[in-house]
């Protein structure tokens, strides 16, 4: 096979793809093929070709094919790379392209992406070692400077993750992702004014990028006529244009927009319409999770706690954990912020490290048999979550995690840090799960797809608490009320102040003036004073949601109020 009777083809079909003629680039590439099948970069195009028009599967054999003729064709690596990171296969993304930067190491894409797929996998020092080095090889890379911002932002390094964005932008003024990103840290931070700048300007760059549109709908009340939602009803008519995430975006923003402005049909009709493309892509397996809630209450019974002594009073000089769970969208957000206003506490956001501890320990001792050594090994991992968590150079007595599904490893948690507060938060069940619902989360939440399942994990997270309750030392929980938080600010505030053996201090009242970073999906609501417009939403929508209510029946429509703690 001579380079003459192979180039034509090729330099066809890169010429097409060049000029974004994908379906023209397949179409010349597959013909070629047919005549020169060992031709690995021809094979390499049509894969490119057949990813930009959606065609993974086909993508996935022109690449194979890539590699059984050059089994060292870094390009074919790289771009098997990029197939596996739109599907979401990360570990195989980042094997991708650790071997296509291994055969070209001065690839600075391939180590961008590298970087990108690393913090994906929550690798965060290796992809911040790889989105430098990509700098190194390209000082002008913006992308690189986006993403290292991205993980920056993750370790909470706030200054550097602001100047990597603002290179970013300094590199390319139009990068919309870049913008989309630096709105986000704005929103988080409070300042809704450059996030809507931010989020405007990503649009303008970028007419149906989705996520700014579900961005700038999250930062801002509808009102009619504003501008900005005439160009979301321009994206939204155009999304079966989109790829299945994309559309789902602009079906939670359209919903969001709708619901405030009174057409309630059209909202719950977006967001159904959200949650099925939603469902689609992220299946939720609820034997597997009725499977782990059996082996839970099996695992932790009144006995293991039989001879534990109640929850020790705070020690005024030692570091304080609190752990503040319930369902997503409780109100644990609120609760965060309200108690992050006292001069004493520190609001770290939702944090990763007891999962992590608790998925070490399962891999060290999958199962409790050897107990001793089972309590000690959890005694050191309480010790291991203290030193990240609670040291550092910050003044505050107490650091507050409030990663909401942390009320799975309750149990564990009374013998890793037996002085520990945890403060569970009760919503009224069909507000929660109309939340959950209408909010467009990343991964982690996929029962909140559909209202069966997602009834059916509200009454799984139901029957856990209950055992917590049943077994755990006394004093071990504090219950409260959403509901109750917003009728009586100050009087659960002292009750919460007071369990955690803190001293009243009336900032927590102003808990919407407090400047902090809020990282969750309610960033916005924390920055505004106490309001009643959330409690009992579900009215609105009750006809759609008769699936839910109906499953949800054994539970009371409205919380019961706080309690005191239980044990």
């Amino acid at each position: 096979m001579s380079t003459e009777s192979t180039g034509e083809p090729r330099a066809a079909a890169a010429r097409l793809y060049g000029a974004g003629q994908h379906r023209e680039a397949l179409k010349v590439a597959s013909a070629g093929l047919r005549a020169h099948p060992k031709d690995a970069a021809l094979w390499s195009l049509g894969a490119g070709a057949a990813l930009a028009l959606g065609l993974t599967a086909d993508a996935e054999q022109f690449l194979l094919a890539a590699l059984a003729c050059s089994p060292d064709f870094a390009e074919a690596h790289y771009n098997l790379g990029v197939l596996n990171y739109e599907r979401r296969a990360f570990a195989a993304a980042a094997r991708c392209f650790a071997r296509a930067l291994a055969l070209d190491p001065k690839n600075a894409q391939a180590c961008n992406n590298l970087g990108a797929v690393l913090k994906e996998l929550g690798r965060l020092a290796e992809a911040e070692t790889a989105l430098r080095h990509a700098l190194l090889l390209d000082p002008k890379n913006a992308q690189a400077c986006n993403n290292l911002a991205l993980v920056l932002l993750a370790h909470r390094r706030f200054d550097e993750a602001r100047q990597c964005f603002d290179r970013a932008l300094e590199l390319n003024p139009q990068f919309a992702e870049a913008l989309l990103s630096r709105g986000r840290m704005s929103a988080e931070a409070g300042d809704a004014a450059a996030a809507i700048a931010c989020f405007d300007a990503a649009i303008a760059a970028r007419p149906d990028y989705a996520e700014a549109h579900q961005n700038r709908a999250l930062v801002s009340r509808a009102e009619p006529g504003a501008p900005w939602i005439g160009r979301l009803e321009a994206a939204y008519g155009r999304r079966d244009r989109c790829a299945p995430q994309a559309a789902a975006a602009l079906n939670f923003a359209m919903g969001k927009t709708r619901e405030e402005l009174g057409d309630y049909e059209a909202a719950f009709a977006a967001y159904a319409e959200g949650n099925r493309l939603r469902g689609a892509q992220q299946p939720f397996d609820e034997s597997a999770e009725e499977r782990w809630l059996a082996a839970a209450t099996r695992a932790f019974t009144r006995e293991v706690y039989a001879h534990a002594a109640a929850a020790p009073a705070p020690d005024s000089a030692a570091r304080l954990p609190i752990f503040v769970v319930g369902m997503p969208r409780s109100g644990t957000s609120l609760i965060e912020q309200v108690l992050a206003s006292h001069p004493q506490v520190l609001g770290a956001g939702e944090l990763t490290t007891l999962g992590e501890l608790v998925a070490a320990l399962r891999a060290e001792v999958p199962a409790p048999a050897d107990r001793p050594a089972w309590r000690a090994r959890l005694r050191i991992l309480g010790e291991e979550y203290r030193a990240r968590v609670c040291s550092g150079a910050h003044p505050r007595r107490c650091v507050v995690d409030k990663m909401p599904g942390n009320y799975r490893y309750l149990g564990l948690l009374a013998l890793m840090i037996p002085d520990a507060r945890v403060i569970s938060v009760r919503r009224d069940p069909l507000d929660t799960c109309l939340s959950c619902y209408a909010t467009p989360f990343n991964d982690g939440h996929e029962y909140a797809s559909d209202l069966s399942v997602l009834a059916r994990q509200y009454l799984r997270y139901q029957r856990l608490m209950d055992h917590w309750t049943a077994v755990l030392p006394a004093g071990s929980i504090l219950e409260v009320s959403y509901e109750a938080l917003v009728a009586d600010l100050e009087g659960e505030t002292r009750r919460m102040l007071g369990y955690l053996g803190l001293p009243w201090h009336a900032d927590c009242l102003e808990f919407h003036r407090t400047a902090r970073a809020v990282r969750t999906a309610s960033f916005v609501q924390v920055r505004q004073p106490l309001y009643t417009r959330s409690i009992a939403r579900w009215k609105r929508f009750e006809r759609q949601l008769a699936p839910l209510k109906q499953l949800l029946a054994p539970l009371t429509a409205t919380a019961a109020g706080a309690r005191a703690p239980v044990g």
